[in-house]
């Protein structure tokens, strides 16, 4: 299997920041299954017993989670074990399911635990001939001078 793109893990992180939403508005209390990840924190307590490799199912509903956040890689909630309130970072990227009381509703997805393959930061130039296109009209592919292909998956023919 090919590894993620971080246009396919942001993609991944929009859609699960969306179904969190949606679980929050539509059933109120749901359940977050959490695989270990080495950005994921749940305050002091940390991960005990089994859950460093099955990971730890959440509760988030109005008398278990407050103070909820979404950002960008995460969703931060203070959420209650037992009687204590820790802080929790959740990263998007490891959250493996969602599902509501009755588990009527259950929806699993991928999870990434490592870092995503960055494409090479290219050194900035002020040249304006590196990032002229050239386009093939024939082909229907455009090239770029600076040595970056870009594939047209539409084209049948090959040169």
């Amino acid at each position: 299997m090919d590894s993620p793109n971080l246009e396919d893990i942001q993609t991944l992180r929009e859609f699960k920041k969306q179904l969190f939403s949606l679980y929050w508005e539509r059933f109120g209390t749901f359940y977050v299954h959490v695989m270990p990840h080495p950005d994921l924190k749940i305050g002091k307590r940390g991960l005990v017993g089994e859950e460093p490799e099955s990971g730890i199912i959440l509760v988030i509903g109005p008398r278990a989670a407050r103070d909820i956040k979404i950002e960008e890689e995460w969703v931060y909630a203070e959420l209650q074990f037992g009687y204590t309130w820790e802080e929790v970072f959740l990263p998007w990227d490891g959250i493996f399911r969602f599902f509501d009381k009755s588990q009527q509703t259950v929806t699993q997805m991928r999870i990434y635990l490592g870092k995503p393959d960055l494409p090479p930061k290219k050194e900035e130039t002020t040249s304006a001939e590196t990032k002229e296109e050239v386009s093939d009209l024939g082909s229907g592919s455009s090239k770029r001078k600076d040595n970056v292909i870009q594939v047209d998956f539409g084209s049948k023919t090959k040169k």
